[in-house]
């Protein structure tokens, strides 16, 4: 056998080789992983989780879709390592200020609009994206944030909801099960109308957090 042959066969078998394997240029680092995570998240918050597939955040992100299979396997995947890191945290502060003022709804509320707030002012894909996905029937991210991870918190908070009506220190009227998608939502569709429309030029985040919190603590009527 020919030396050239030789040098083929064994160019031939170093990509056979490497195929499965990392894609060229080494490991992404901390900073990478999350810039290719705020672009997933970006674009989720933009077309939908089910409309944007890895190629999509691949072009996007001016990387190769063999790359990014390669560190996250898939979209489902990808959502799940975003939910992990992203929504449960949250979740968590959430279900704690329940925890810590379970016998002061004013306070708990109160608390948990200013947190909702801080994420959407924090992070920009955060409210177009939780309103897109809680308004879907068919939402691939409640549906693989319960799958995964139970429902236990919401069931706890719901308890405490109920606990505060059963001592008078909450509005009876109230349906526990849909007071946390209401209150987020005092939050949330404010600010995506006032970033997606432009309505209400000179408005802020503070304001929407006045305003939430007026609602909460009086209502639309003043008392007489």
């Amino acid at each position: 056998m020919s030396a050239k042959n030789t040098g083929s066969l064994s160019t031939a078998a170093q990509a056979k080789e490497r195929r499965p394997g990392r894609p060229r240029g080494g490991a992404i680092n901390a900073e990478q992983r999350e810039h290719l995570l705020t672009i997933a998240l970006t674009l989720f918050a933009e077309k939908g989780i089910a409309e944007t597939s890895l190629n999509a955040i691949a072009r996007k992100a001016e990387v190769s879709a063999a790359m990014l299979t390669y560190y996250f396997q898939s979209r489902e995947s990808l959502l799940d390592i975003i939910i992990t890191e992203r929504f449960l945290p949250l979740r968590h502060d959430i279900a704690a200020i329940f925890d810590q003022h379970a016998d002061d709804p004013r306070t708990a509320l109160t608390l948990i609009l200013e947190k909702m707030i801080e994420t959407a002012e924090k992070h920009v894909w955060f409210a177009p994206l939780w309103m897109q996905e809680m308004a879907s029937g068919e939402s691939i991210f409640r549906q693989r944030l319960k799958a995964k991870h139970g429902d236990n918190e919401r069931q706890k908070v719901v308890a405490i909801i109920q606990k505060w009506q059963q001592e008078g220190k909450l509005n009876a009227d109230l349906e526990p099960a849909l007071l946390m998608s209401s209150l987020i939502s005092l939050i949330l569709v404010p600010l995506v109308q006032l970033r997606t429309t432009g309505a209400h030029p000179g408005f802020s985040g503070a304001d929407v957090l006045r305003h939430a919190t007026a609602m909460i603590s009086n209502g639309f009527l003043n008392s007489r």
